[in-house]
């Protein structure tokens, strides 16, 4: 029996199921530990705030409205396999931005 690379096989409803729920687990478990690092960086920082740390209240918030349009729109134009698959792409930016956001802070 051949193997069939993860990239052509076929994915159904329940993969899309389970795929979402993974993401949203990890979704779970790095938006805290992004939000506490930006936290204590900024309590640290003092007031008022210097050149890094209003870099980084700028890319954040800017990354929430990114974050929101892709969801958004990604929801919009999926194709419309089922729930799940809708909820994968609407989850996909956030779940990029989330995991990207953990790499960088953890430096």
């Amino acid at each position: 029996m051949a193997v069939v690379p993860s990239s052509k096989r076929s994915r159904g409803p329940a993969s899309d199921l389970v795929r979402q729920w993974v993401m949203v687990g990890e979704i779970a478990w790095a938006a805290p530990q992004v939000i506490a690092v930006r936290t204590a960086r900024l309590v640290a920082g003092g007031w008022p705030p210097d050149a890094r740390n209003r870099r980084e209240l700028r890319r954040m918030v800017g990354e929430k409205a990114s974050a929101f349009t892709h969801a958004t729109t990604a929801a919009a134009l999926a194709t419309p396999v089922g729930l799940a698959g809708i909820g994968v792409a609407a989850l996909k930016p956030v779940h990029r931005t989330v995991r990207a956001n953990l790499r960088r802070l953890g430096r």
